[in-house]
């Protein structure tokens, strides 16, 4: 009998694959819900964080997805000095990088990145692009 037969045709598996796997990058690229009331949007496009009151950024090491500037993803991280901005374009080919237990991983071809965007493993050659952000009172602007 025949997968069509049975009701069950590739159209629908594909059709099945390809929500499962948008629903997948949805979640993956999702604030996190502390991050995301604690980031504003700038009327030049640029992001406020109220760094002090995301508790991902609350240790050293922590890092988090803040948002979007001119169509690329960013995410802080804390440093022992301070905070850092950075891209989350892989620098391989600019697929977006995603959080993982480790650190940050392209989802395109495996380049993993640690929590403050330096590289750990290729196919990438550099770390993740710093973006430029300024500090003032526990608001980070950022972009």
């Amino acid at each position: 009998m025949s997968d069509e037969a049975q009701g069950l045709t590739r159209r629908a598996i594909l059709t099945g694959a390809c929500a499962a796997l948008g629903l997948g990058v949805a979640a993956a690229t999702a604030l996190p819900a502390a991050a995301d009331s604690q980031v504003r949007r700038l009327p030049d496009g640029r992001l406020a964080v109220r760094v002090r009151r995301v508790p991902e950024l609350a240790r050293e090491g922590g890092a988090v997805r803040i948002g979007t500037i001119n169509g690329r993803a960013v995410a802080v991280t804390r440093t022992a000095t301070g905070y850092r901005a950075f891209s989350l374009a892989c620098p391989h080919q600019g697929a977006t990088v995603v959080r993982d237990a480790d650190g940050w991983v392209c989802p395109a071809h495996g380049s993993e990145f640690t929590p403050t965007g330096d590289l750990v493993l290729g196919p990438a050659t550099r770390g993740l692009s710093t973006v430029k952000s300024t500090l003032s009172k526990d608001v980070l602007t950022v972009g």
